[in-house]
């Protein structure tokens, strides 16, 4: 039985001959194991871009150290960088995950910190994927400038419209394709199943409506 079934039995009025409702400890026991399905979703998601970024740190490392051009040498260096970034933020992930087996106390205000904990991680995901747009501008610069067959001083008008094309203008262009890419990647890994838990917990902490005559 999935969370959702347990909301609206929880929530549908009771027949006359219906056993007594769940006590509190009933509640709690039922909605600790119904969760383990969510939790399981969201920790494959994140072990998957684990071992990706793991293995896209190993090829930029490759690249870095096996490249003959500077710009592929640099250009393998900001890679393994910025994926050894994202796997620290994916450990801390699966960390939080790891946690929402041991609540200590109240199981529904645990559940709730941490996916406040997840949440922030999300958004720090996020802003680091947008922020690396102007880091890939200055990728471009420096390959242009040193597969140039001819000489570019970055200070000269060709060069500053270089620089800000690359660095200030593409990215400008390219923020809002990102941002829309990468909030549909990240919902469909993460948040679809982060907004049905918060769902749940939310409507199975709504009191009981009372009963009629």
């Amino acid at each position: 039985m999935e969370l959702d079934d347990l909301r609206r039995q929880w929530q549908q009025p009771a027949p006359a001959d219906a056993p007594a409702p769940l006590d509190a400890a009933a509640l709690t026991r039922l909605l600790a194991r119904q969760s383990d399905g969510i939790i399981d979703k969201l920790r494959r998601s994140a072990r998957l871009e684990l071992w990706a970024n793991i293995g896209i740190v190993a090829g930029a490392l490759a690249l870095a150290m096996l490249a003959q051009t500077l710009w592929l040498q640099v250009a393998g260096g900001v890679l393994a960088a910025i994926g050894t970034v994202c796997i620290v933020y994916l450990y801390r992930k699966l960390h939080l995950l790891r946690r929402m087996d041991d609540p200590t106390a109240d199981l529904r205000a645990h559940l709730l910190r941490l996916d406040g904990g997840l949440r922030t991680l999300i958004r720090f995901y996020y802003r680091f994927t947008l922020a690396m747009l102007p880091v890939g501008g200055l990728l471009n610069v420096l390959m242009v400038v040193s597969t140039s067959k001819r000489e570019i001083g970055l200070t000269s008008g060709f060069g500053i419209a270089l620089v800000l094309g690359l660095v200030v203008v593409l990215p400008a262009l390219l923020y809002l394709p990102v941002a829309s890419l990468t909030r549909r990647y990240l919902q469909r890994l993460y948040g679809q199943h982060l907004d049905r838990l918060e769902a749940s917990l939310h409507e199975l902490a709504e009191p009981e409506p009372a009963a009629t005559t």
